[in-house]
């Protein structure tokens, strides 16, 4: 099986509180755990410095997939997302769904 790899780039913004930030990543991870994936936050060192990378990873597609049907419509992920918005704490850089190649 073909693991998965969800990443989310971010850029906490000039003057952002980075304890509210990394309170908001901590969130989000216990949410994607609780729902089956793996879970690593990483701080860009070399290249984009600065960013803050939110990398959730499976074991397969139909993994992937359960996690997603789990977290649809549920409460929780709606109103921590509201907060990570109404923060003004980073803006959205990129985010990339990858497949694992068999090599």
């Amino acid at each position: 099986m073909a693991a998965v790899v969800l990443q989310v780039v971010s850029r906490p913004l000039p003057g952002a509180d980075m304890s509210v930030v990394i309170g908001n990543m901590k969130e989000a991870a216990e949410l994607w755990r609780k729902h089956g994936a793996e879970v690593k936050c990483y701080t860009v060192s070399a290249g984009e410095v600065g960013n803050i990378v939110f990398a959730a990873r499976w074991d397969s597609y139909t993994a992937y997939g359960q996690t997603l049907d789990a977290m649809v419509g549920e409460q929780s992920i709606q109103a921590l997302m509201a907060k990570i918005n109404a923060s003004g704490t980073a803006e959205w850089v990129r985010s990339n769904l990858a497949r694992e190649l068999p090599v």
